[in-house]
């Protein structure tokens, strides 16, 4: 705020400077130039008191040659007369032309006018009555007292013109006299607060100047005993303006190389972060950005940078300059790095334990009914029937099945997750093998529901994994039974294209939220409806993992409280993966 005020006093006093100083010069013009018109005016004062004198003294010229000529007889006197006679009216035109913004001296000379012409005519009447008779004598003596006495009146008059000049020649004098000294007091007066000004404006600069470089002084001392890369360039990344000796430090290059080329800090960027970072350097060029990535030194070492840039506005809001800071990430990634290794961990043995408790839990019923079924068959009374027996001994097996399939979807996940999972295609009759699977789920799950299998393509052979398509088609039943109400129909439906065999199991069970669908193919992830259904959270994801390595597809359609149908399309031919691994 401060250093505003300044700047404006700073112009202000600039300004007042100059302006007093043209009009010093302006009003010295029009001195000097009012100085040379009343000089102009004294010669002309001086000019016309030559000419008023001219006329008398043309007048006396002519008198006298008239006496000489009277006097003499010689003719050499009227050439003389003649050329004074010719003479007067035109230097008494020449007094009338310059007096001719003076009233009183036109009408004064409108007095004298008669007066020379009856004085001009008394001579020219001496001459002309001498010619006639040289002897008359008092002729040309009253002649002469009369021109006398008309000489006096004329002198008086032109005397008073004289005089009324001179006047005019004092004060115009005096007024020229009094403009050079207003002229000159007013040069000095302004030249001194001119001087005055600039002195103030030049001390202020010079205090702001020491303000700068003591500002710069501080900045610099700041910034060169920082961690942080610190720099500030044109907008355009061509003209590096200042950075830090932080960037010697953390990218190990000096300051000249990055002075001589601005982006050969990009020499420094990983490969595989460099396009993404000149990138963002070319959309963000007028923008607040932040990015990391990673750098190589000169001795190999990688290192990570986080590098905030701030674009810089002038006075019309326009960006004009770029700044930034440059800081070394890489001790906060590897702690990073370490915390999420922790989580990992800490998760993987939440899920550990979760599994645990989960796999108990779903062989406990298995070996519950395995047990029970057991002690039965061996404690079993002589008057049990075969088929009571058989009974137990059907439980004994499903249960081992439930078992077995629990044990496979482990095996297949943790094979998958290893990635050694290997995909086996052979030749399968579809038809049968549904059947056959429909009768095990029931079977095994002792399922209440109406299990209805649909083909429309009979007799159709594929050249599939049995296995995979067993722990798909499996997961896909067995969900259907245990969600769904024991009243209720399950739809298992085979559709067969040209290139691929779609398998749809559609039910009539809790649903699965659209929340839950976000998440539903990941490993121990149970819907927030199941309730008390016993499940591991395994069977979506190995279902996705064998459909991946088919490379097929899975969808579903869900509504909570109606029912969910899974669609699952698996190529016949051209398969990505005959012989491999996920």
């Amino acid at each position: 705020m401060k250093w505003q005020i300044e700047k404006k006093i700073i112009a202000g006093g600039f300004g007042l400077a100059m302006l007093i100083l043209g009009a010093v010069n302006i009003n010295s013009y029009r001195n000097t130039t009012q100085l040379f018109e009343r000089q102009k005016r004294v010669e002309q004062t001086y000019e016309v008191l030559q000419e008023v004198k001219d006329v008398l003294t043309t007048l006396r010229d002519a008198e006298r040659a008239r006496r000489g000529y009277i006097i003499t007889g010689k003719d050499f006197y009227l050439g003389t007369y003649n050329q004074a006679i010719q003479e007067i009216n035109a230097k008494f035109y020449l007094v009338r032309r310059s007096t001719a913004d003076n009233p009183n001296h036109q009408y004064k000379l409108d007095l004298i006018k008669p007066l020379i012409d009856q004085r001009v005519a008394l001579i020219q009447k001496s001459v002309e009555l001498y010619k006639q008779n040289p002897s008359d004598r008092q002729i040309q003596i009253e002649l002469t007292d009369e021109g006398i006495a008309l000489h006096d009146k004329i002198s008086q008059v032109i005397y008073e013109i004289e005089t009324e000049e001179k006047l005019l020649l004092q004060r115009r004098a005096a007024a020229s006299e009094a403009s050079f000294r207003d002229a000159v007091r007013m040069k000095i007066v302004g030249f001194a607060i001119s001087f005055g000004l600039l002195l103030t404006v030049y001390l202020l600069l010079l205090a702001q100047i020491k303000k700068r470089q003591l500002s710069e002084e501080k900045f610099r001392q700041m910034a060169e005993n920082i961690d942080e890369v610190f720099w500030i360039s044109d907008v355009k990344l061509k003209t590096l303006l200042y950075v830090n000796p932080a960037y010697e430090k953390i990218l190990g290059r000096d300051c000249e190389s990055l002075y001589a080329n601005q982006k050969s800090f990009l020499e420094a960027v990983h490969p595989e972060d460099k396009a993404r970072v000149r990138a963002n350097l070319e959309q963000n060029a007028t923008k607040e950005y932040e990015i990391e990535y990673r750098i190589v030194r000169p001795d190999g070492a990688i290192r990570w940078i986080c590098d905030r840039c701030f674009p810089i506005q002038n006075s019309a809001g326009e960006v004009y300059r770029r700044t930034g800071i440059s800081q070394d990430i890489t001790e906060r990634k590897r702690a990073e790095e370490i915390r999420r290794n922790l989580e990992k961990e800490r998760e993987l043995g939440e899920l550990k334990l979760r599994f645990f408790s989960m796999a108990s839990h779903e062989f406990r019923t298995p070996l519950s009914t395995i047990l029970i079924s057991a002690q039965l068959l061996e404690n079993s009374s002589p008057n049990w029937t075969p088929e009571k027996k058989l009974k137990n001994l059907h439980r004994i097996q499903s249960a081992a099945k439930t078992m077995t399939q629990l044990l496979t979807d482990i095996l297949t996940l943790t094979r998958a997750e290893s990635g050694k999972l290997e995909f086996k295609p052979e030749h399968l009759d579809l038809d049968k093998f549904c059947t056959d699977l429909v009768e095990e789920v029931e079977l095994s799950y002792r399922a209440q529901q109406s299990i209805f299998f649909i083909s429309h393509c009979p007799g159709k052979n594929v050249y599939i994994d049995e296995k995979m398509l067993r722990s798909i088609l499996s997961n896909l039943l067995s969900n259907a039974v245990k969600y769904s109400r024991e009243d209720s129909h399950i739809y298992f439906t085979l559709d067969c294209e040209s290139n691929s065999v779609i398998f749809e199991i559609q039910d009539q069970g809790i649903g699965i939220s659209t929340a839950d669908q976000e998440n539903l193919f990941e490993s121990f992830h149970r819907g927030q409806n199941v309730g008390d259904v016993p499940g591991t959270g395994l069977g979506l994801a190995v279902v996705k993992k064998c459909v991946d390595l088919h490379g097929g597809s899975i969808t579903v359609e869900s509504k909570v409280g109606v029912g969910t149908t899974f669609t699952v399309t698996l190529p016949l031919t051209n398969c990505p993966v005959l012989t491999g691994v996920i």
